[in-house]
């Protein structure tokens, strides 16, 4: 499942927290990626509901908007969150640092492709991993 609409694109989703938390952790990523002004940041949505019942929140980043803003504080986690980041491995990196930023990120593996990279993350507020 990709989202990402060009090779500077990262596809982000969501799992393991409310409507709410996934605002949260996307607001937090926009101060640091502001949209270009082409429609292309798609808000925040339910994309998906697995047979398990777990939600899947998503989203696109374009990582050429990079500010070098960075939020002064992270939002609130109530547990930990995964994410999935989907892309071109320089987009999916400038990602990663910004989530490294804000919260305690472990990795949970990678998987390389021809031309994109597939990172799962589970990020928990910091002090709390």
């Amino acid at each position: 499942m990709s989202i990402a609409e060009s090779a500077d694109h990262v596809g982000l989703y969501l799992t393991g927290c409310d409507h709410d938390t996934a605002q949260a952790v996307f607001a937090a990523l926009q101060t640091a990626f502001q949209d270009s002004g082409e429609g292309r940041g798609a808000p925040p949505g339910q994309a998906a509901e697995a047979a398990s019942g777990t939600t899947v929140w998503s989203s696109t980043l374009d990582a050429r908007t990079r500010t070098g803003s960075r939020s002064s504080s992270a939002p609130p986690l109530p547990g930990p969150v995964s994410i999935d980041l989907h892309g071109a491995a320089d987009p999916v990196r400038h990602v990663r640092e910004e989530l490294e930023h804000l919260f305690s990120v472990e990795d949970l593996g990678t998987v390389p492709g021809e031309h994109e990279l597939e990172v799962r993350l589970r990020l928990t507020a910091r002090g709390t991993a």
